[in-house]
């Protein structure tokens, strides 16, 4: 009876797994995915603000995707954790495995402290904190690598725009132009830079890392 039960139950895992509603399921969550991501990349350009339903969605939308996976999969991937040969003290390829959904929390929980520590130390808003970490969550442990250097050189190009630009600051603040490119000159004179645009970019362009476009 349990040996039944348990094939019909991968049948219809691999069904899913294989099937059009998996493939939909992951299109929507990829989408709702960029929709968070450019909007709140945005709204910190505009406003210098993130909402904290962004932050809240990017970490409710990975708890979607991971029991989607789990559904389409019920033996979740793992990550092989080198070993160390206590005689040599050398790392070797038989270690121990860890699942990779264990691995990207430990990501988001590890960014989410150093951010805080960014916070309390005034380099970043608490927005840009909480939007960090729960992009992070997303990237795994090769992924965030290639994450963090993507937002490291768009802020470095960004901060070099305004920089270069702020030469003809009199123009900025006399020309008609949007409250808000005013408003980011303004806070680039007080050292304030929209953080969550450089983090909202570089996690759109890891999309196809993620979702494997």
């Amino acid at each position: 009876m349990a040996a039944t039960a348990k094939t019909r139950y991968d049948r219809i895992a691999h069904q899913l797994s294989e099937g059009p509603m998996f493939a939909l399921v992951d299109t929507i969550i990829a989408l709702s995915f960029a929709f968070l991501v450019i909007f709140g990349a945005l709204s910190d350009l505009s406003s210098f603000r993130i909402p904290n339903g962004v932050s809240y969605g990017l970490v409710l939308l990975f708890g979607l995707q991971s029991f989607v996976k789990w559904l389409a999969t019920p033996s979740l991937p793992t990550l092989e954790l080198p070993g160390l040969n206590m005689q040599s003290m050398e790392l070797t390829g038989t270690g121990f495995h860890v699942p990779a959904l264990a691995v990207n929390l430990a990501i988001g929980f590890f960014v989410l402290i150093v951010s805080i520590i960014f916070w309390r130390r005034g380099y970043i808003g608490g927005g840009d904190a909480k939007y960090l970490a729960a992009a992070s969550l997303w990237m795994g442990p090769v992924g965030v690598v290639e994450f963090m250097v993507l937002l490291s050189a768009l802020a470095l190009i960004m901060a070099l725009v305004l920089k270069i630009s702020s030469m003809w600051g009199f123009l900025v603040h006399a020309g008609r132009l949007p409250v808000f490119i005013k408003r980011l000159y303004a806070k680039f004179e007080q050292n304030q830079l929209p953080y969550g645009f450089p983090i909202g970019i570089a996690a759109l362009l890891m999309i196809p890392e993620i979702f494997k476009v």
